[in-house]
């Protein structure tokens, strides 16, 4: 059974499409354009994460009043603050892939686009999340 799959290109990595020498450049100027911003949101998350930690005491907990809140206590600020990283680097990694720059128009369009509003998104979280730790933590007053 499996010996008939093979060579059908199903799961070899083979692509038929051909990209053209404007499709690759415009590709190139993508993957470049998504590494510069992950490169920027990652730096923002970062200092943000080092204010926080910096402006409010160490035992500081996010106020969480979720679902699976079972302890009542909340989030440890040092948990809350680094999850808006994963998918940054996550995409930084992806768009240093060998063959990321290969990608059709539709492809460019939806690069630019998702992975732009996703990266925002995340350092948005970053931001709110740091705002209810330092609520939490007194650094308003109050």
């Amino acid at each position: 059974m499996v010996k008939e799959a093979a060579g059908s290109g199903a799961g070899d990595g083979a692509d038929d499409r051909r990209y053209g020498e404007q499709d690759l450049l415009l590709g190139k100027k993508v993957t470049q354009f998504i590494s510069i911003l992950c490169l920027i949101a990652s730096i923002v998350c970062v200092l943000i994460a080092v204010f926080v930690i910096f402006s409010v005491p160490w035992d500081t907990k996010m106020p969480y009043d979720g679902k699976y809140n079972r302890s009542g206590n909340g989030i440890p600020m040092q948990v809350a603050l680094f999850p808006a990283l994963i998918p940054i680097i996550g995409f930084w990694r992806t768009a240093k892939h060998p063959k990321a720059h290969q990608m059709s128009k539709g492809g460019r369009i939806r690069a630019y686009l998702f992975v732009s509003l996703f990266v925002l998104l995340c350092v948005f979280l970053q931001a709110y999340f740091a705002q209810g730790i330092l609520t939490a933590g007194g650094f308003f007053g109050g």
